[in-house]
């Protein structure tokens, strides 16, 4: 039962290679010609298990990974950081007030006075006070940061090496764990872990099944110490979010935390590297493989992320090994695409049922609103449910979709109403033969908004807009005489609210037309006086006009279009159904 990279004859070969430099572990004899590695192939079993570090979720869909690893075992120093005690901070204050002798100081504190005397010993074998108790610079250095110590420690552990680019991890491990592995086959390691309740059975790929590796040069001693003091950063940096309080910011526990996480910000560089090197004992590698695994990110559409296998995430250096090894072994590159696809389905699918939910509970309160005749009116509820979509979807870009639905509804409107209520054949300022000035005709209009109660726009709006359109507005009588159809006068079905509302506008109010007391524009004007100024913002909301006087960004522009909108949508549900909705 083992895995090999090359097959199971080369695979022997190194099994005996490895055995004669630690039998047992899996470790290789490091070999150099010419300044440049002999070729280190068939490097990798699964002898003792597969390495863990860190235990994986319990639940969601994980994609485990069996990761290739040279392990070094070695000798490095790491910074240790120790604070005062509560007795010994508490004595060097009080030395510092001068307060100096034991038994004055055991009075103060209520302690024995060869407690004391042990503190006092300790300070000043320490440099912490003088030899008769007053405190030091040191001293008051301790004092004041609550340190006292931040010299180098030397450790035995183990950091890692990635077999195909040679960087290390920034992580090291004192202890190494192995997970048993039940079987091995069609490049799977089969695994059962432990998890709550049950042990969980899995199966993991291994990596780098099949990939030409050669043997990389052995880390540096700087990169070593560099992995090491990584690896107690991301440790600190763990344990002051740990003791964040979100309730009431951070605690005191969190500073001090803080305080060593910034001590051991500082680079440790030892400055004479033959020394060094004397004192580092890099070892022969072990040819290991470490459990990895792809879990989806925290927000939708992030994808499968591969996580620290030491859970101190974030660990910047997994996603360029992962696209590093993509590259150079198509399966894996192929598990990690097969990931991104589930991933996908499972956003769609949970988009397509909360879709599907919104748009259930959105009719529901639109028929609450507006009568169950709006069911009659499934071109008018269609636009209504993308209104509500686009407002529970959120964001700056669902305001802009608010704004660009509710615009649709207005063009729904003026195109059933312009061809339900078309306008006079022969309008109050109709000219006859001749063609009426175009002044004359504006005139008209503005006219015709002033009897409808509406306001005029500021700088004209639409009513000065319509200037583009006054070739057809002039010569609409004439043609509308002759074909008795107002389709022929103006392109219903691609019309928009600035080409529509002249002509509902004489249809409402012009003293020559046979809808104007019945026309539902007076109703729609009764309610909105402001209408032709807000359709006019509305028209620059949708398509962000540098110059639109509502801010796109601000939520509460979203009520105010879904309201614009249900008004609209009142005077549809009024009037009879079309003929391709009539049932």
């Amino acid at each position: 039962m083992c895995a090999t990279v090359h097959g199971r004859d080369a695979a022997r070969s190194a099994t005996r290679e490895a055995s004669t430099s630690r039998p047992g572990t899996g470790a290789l004899s490091p070999r150099y010609r010419g300044g440049r590695p002999v070729s280190g192939r068939h490097l990798f079993e699964i002898r003792r298990g597969v390495l863990q570090f860190h235990r994986p979720p319990d639940s969601g869909e994980l994609v485990f990974l069996c990761w290739p690893v040279l392990v070094y075992r070695v000798t490095a120093p790491v910074l240790r950081v120790r604070h005062l005690n509560i007795v010994e901070k508490v004595v060097l204050a009080l030395c510092r007030a001068g307060v100096r002798q034991p038994e004055d100081i055991a009075a103060k504190i209520h302690q024995s006075t060869e407690l004391c005397e042990h503190v006092l010993r300790q300070l000043r074998a320490d440099g912490r006070v003088d030899q008769v108790g007053a405190p030091t610079d040191r001293g008051v250095e301790a004092l004041v940061t609550g340190r006292v110590g931040e010299e180098p420690e030397y450790v035995v552990t183990h950091v890692l090496q990635d077999p195909l680019t040679g960087r290390l991890w920034p992580r090291a491990a004192r202890d190494l764990v192995f997970q048993r592995v039940s079987g091995v086959g069609d490049g799977q390691a089969r695994l059962r872990l432990d998890s709550a309740g049950a042990p969980r059975p899995i199966a993991a790929r291994i990596v780098g099944d099949g990939t030409d590796l050669a043997l990389p040069r052995p880390p540096s001693a700087q990169e070593i110490i560099n992995a090491v003091g990584a690896q107690r950063k991301a440790e600190l940096a763990r344990k002051a979010e740990q003791f964040t309080d979100l309730r009431d910011g951070r605690t005191p526990s969190a500073s001090a935390v803080e305080k060593d996480l910034q001590a051991v910000s500082t680079e440790l560089v030892l400055p004479h590297g033959v020394e060094v090197r004397r004192v580092l004992d890099t070892g022969r590698p072990a040819a290991e493989y470490l459990l990895l695994w792809l879990e989806n990110g925290s927000e939708p559409g992030d994808g499968p992320q591969v996580r620290d296998p030491f859970g101190l995430d974030p660990n910047p250096m997994l996603r360029r090994l992962l696209a590093d090894w993509n590259r150079e072994d198509p399966g894996l590159a192929d598990a990690v695409a097969q990931a991104t696809d589930r991933s996908f389905a499972r956003i769609t699918e949970d988009y397509r049922t909360v879709r599907e939910a919104v748009g259930r509970a959105a009719e529901t309160r639109l028929v609450q609103r507006l009568g169950n005749e709006l069911r009659r009116r499934p071109g008018t509820l269609k636009l209504l449910l993308g209104l509500e979509e686009a407002a529970a979807r959120g964001g700056e870009s669902g305001v802009e979709t608010v704004a660009r639905e509710a615009f649709r509804l207005y063009e729904h409107l003026l195109r059933r109403l312009v061809a339900e209520y078309p306008p006079p054949e022969r309008p109050s300022w109709d000219a006859g033969n001749q063609t009426s000035a175009w002044e004359t005709v504006k005139a008209a209009l503005k006219r015709a908004a002033k009897t409808l109660g509406l306001d005029e726009p500021h700088r004209g709006g639409y009513l000065g807009a319509m200037t583009l359109s006054r070739t057809a507005i002039l010569g609409y009588p004439a043609a509308y005489r002759q074909t008795r159809d107002i389709r022929a006068v103006i392109n219903l079905d691609k019309g928009f609210v600035r080409d529509l509302l002249p002509y509902a506008l004489i249809a409402a109010a012009d003293p020559n037309s046979p809808h104007r007391r019945d026309h539902p524009l007076r109703a729609l004007a009764g309610t909105r006086p402001g209408l032709l100024i807000e359709l006019d913002e509305l028209g620059r909301l949708r398509n962000r006009g540098s110059h639109n006087t509502r801010d796109a960004t601000v939520e509460d522009d979203v009520e105010w279009c879904r309201l614009l909108a249900l008004d609209a949508a009142r005077v549809l549900v009024s009037m009879p159904p079309p003929p391709p909705e009539r049932t």
